[in-house]
């Protein structure tokens, strides 16, 4: 079952569809998707996690008719790779399960693909295994290394899913 939800960007500096996802997430969904127990957002995480620009730094939002935002997919291009892009996706724990990451991680896909990104690299905990199914989506997982604790894969991004590119002048007509 998918819900259909409207995709947006993050407005550079915009925390309240951080701080309201992040609020969504039980403690084992924030463990999962920050590498380490997180009780809090500081400062520091909401300024780096609302720092976009369109480009290099993008997010964006999956928000619910009535405007609630019920999920993020963001990524950050690598400083020594300009094709390649560090990913991550939470959505709201009541929410999960439902299409939701699904449909970050393709419109996040056709995104990068729109801005020269064409491979997404994830650092994840080894047991999160949802995350590695989800990166399926966004096109052709590899691991790069896997240890006790945690995994690193890149996600080489297909053509079936990039082959309409968008930025965010065209987003919209994903939704």
């Amino acid at each position: 079952m998918s819900t259909r939800v409207h995709i947006r960007p993050l407005e550079d500096g915009e925390t309240g569809p951080v701080l309201a996802v992040f609020d969504g997430l039980r403690a084992r969904s924030r463990e999962l998707r920050f590498m380490s127990p997180k009780f809090r957002l500081t400062v520091t995480d909401l300024c780096h996690l609302t720092h976009v620009d369109g480009h290099d730094r993008v997010a964006l939002v999956a928000e619910l008719p009535d405007g609630r935002p019920i999920g993020i997919a963001r990524f950050v291009r690598n400083d020594t790779d300009s094709s390649a892009a560090d990913v991550a996706v939470a959505v709201v724990d009541r929410w999960q399960r439902r299409g939701i990451g699904r449909q970050l991680a393709r419109a996040l896909a056709e995104y990068a693909d729109g801005v020269g990104v064409r491979r997404f690299t994830v650092d994840m905990m080894r047991k999160n295994t949802g995350a590695l199914r989800l990166m399926h989506h966004a096109g052709d997982v590899r691991p790069v290394s896997v240890d006790e604790y945690s995994a690193e894969y890149e996600v080489t991004l297909s053509v079936e899913t990039t082959s309409n590119s968008v930025d965010a002048a065209n987003l919209a007509a994903l939704t």
